[in-house]
């Protein structure tokens, strides 16, 4: 199958970190770059068209859609990412910020209810735990449901800088040392930058609409076929317990906002599969056999991820119209010392359900954080659906 790579150097944007302005609104791992998804949404799409991310984690493509006015819709199946990607899309009036944060500063709550799970007391100290369940209450006491969510997500971070979790590590690993450090203080400087970075939507009254919605593309998806006229989107890149360990990143934060974390069991390739049939993809099964062989079970959590990726791909194709782009960025990581290509696999799988592949843009990356390494390259598949 034709699937011409072509490495483009003015994708690496070196120097220009993936979160910026209002995508810099509460860390969050494995980011697509902001500058690539507004490339491809300015190039494939027009203002008032309908941009489809389902795979959108904490809303780039979202943020993106937004500025250059376009209508949305953005689904994960994490509920901190959904999350974080409303209030970076969410108008809400400066000053009506600001008063609210002054009021949740001054409010005394006593007798708060602290969140139950394992070894809290591991991850935070005795003093910080009780801090953080007074901040959680004046919260959560907040009306408007915009204005809370907006503190919910400072909250959250909040949670992660005074916890005693290493943030330099790529999974939930517990620091040697901590700084002590004032929870309200941290709290109002999180959220002070939080509001003059969401101030920069709240000038530009933009008129696109916005709907990013909690989903696991493995169902049915909730809107109407044929109906997109660009698809942009950064799927994982594998199981999350090998890749991009998205659970452990937001456990700390889903539990002390109370969030559902069942989401883990439901994630691309979370059950190891036997492997039923062949996947529409020659270079995967050659390189699922050439895994086989070193190490079996491997290679069904690999099969699994994939017979996962492969259904996916069904639900999502049928909502792109004919005749419109579909931009998938993707890295190819390694199993067993074992390249997947999953740039060819994504070409081959969406090949399946009426696309024709148009080009695989190859850029350099110095960012993406993987359990065996640094990732080096990204691969943008563009693929035009078939009238």
């Amino acid at each position: 199958m034709q699937n011409d790579r072509v490495r483009d150097k003015t994708l690496d944007f070196r120097g220009i970190p993936a979160s910026q302005g209002l995508c810099s609104i509460h860390p969050y791992p494995a980011m697509l770059h902001f500058l690539l998804a507004r490339k491809f949404i300015r190039e494939f799409s027009s203002e008032g068209d309908l941009v489809f991310d389902p795979f959108c984690g904490s809303g780039v493509s979202a943020v993106e859609s937004l500025i250059n006015n376009r209508n949305y819709v953005g689904y994960d199946i994490n509920p901190l990412a959904v999350l974080i990607a409303k209030v970076r899309t969410t108008p809400i009036p400066t000053e009506k910020a600001f008063k609210q944060l002054e009021l949740i500063l001054k409010e005394e709550v006593k007798g708060c209810e602290i969140p139950e799970f394992p070894n809290v007391e591991y991850w935070f100290d005795e003093d910080v735990i009780e801090e953080l369940a007074r901040l959680r209450a004046a919260v959560f006491s907040i009306e408007d449901s915009n204005l809370q969510n907006l503190f919910k997500v400072a909250f959250s971070e909040t949670v992660r800088l005074v916890s005693r979790a290493d943030l330099g590590e790529f999974k939930l690993m517990r620091a040697k040392r901590t700084k002590r450090q004032d929870v309200k203080l941290v709290f109002e400087a999180v959220a002070r930058r939080n509001i003059a970075r969401l101030s920069a939507i709240s000038k530009l009254k933009p008129e696109a609409r916005v709907d990013i919605q909690q989903v696991n593309v493995l169902n049915d998806l909730p809107m109407e076929d044929e109906s997109v006229d660009l698809l942009i989107t950064s799927p994982p890149y594998g199981d999350s317990k090998t890749t991009v360990a998205y659970e452990q990143f937001s456990k700390l934060s889903i539990k002390w906002l109370g969030l559902d974390d069942s989401f883990k069991n439901h994630q691309l390739g979370a059950k190891v599969k036997d492997r039923e049939h062949a996947l529409p993809s020659e270079e995967l099964m050659a390189r699922l056999e050439e895994i086989k062989r070193i190490d079996p079970k491997r290679a069904r959590e690999v099969y699994g991820f994939y017979a996962d990726l492969y259904k996916a791909v069904a639900n999502i194709s049928r909502k792109v119209k004919p005749g419109k782009y579909a931009v998938i960025v993707v890295g190819n990581r390694r199993v067993r010392g074992v390249e997947l290509p999953t740039d060819k696999i994504c070409t081959s799988f969406f090949s399946q359900f009426g696309f024709t592949h148009t080009i695989t843009l190859v850029r350099e990356i110095s960012n993406k954080r993987m359990p065996a390494g640094t990732m080096k390259h990204e691969y943008v598949v563009i693929l035009q659906k078939r009238l």
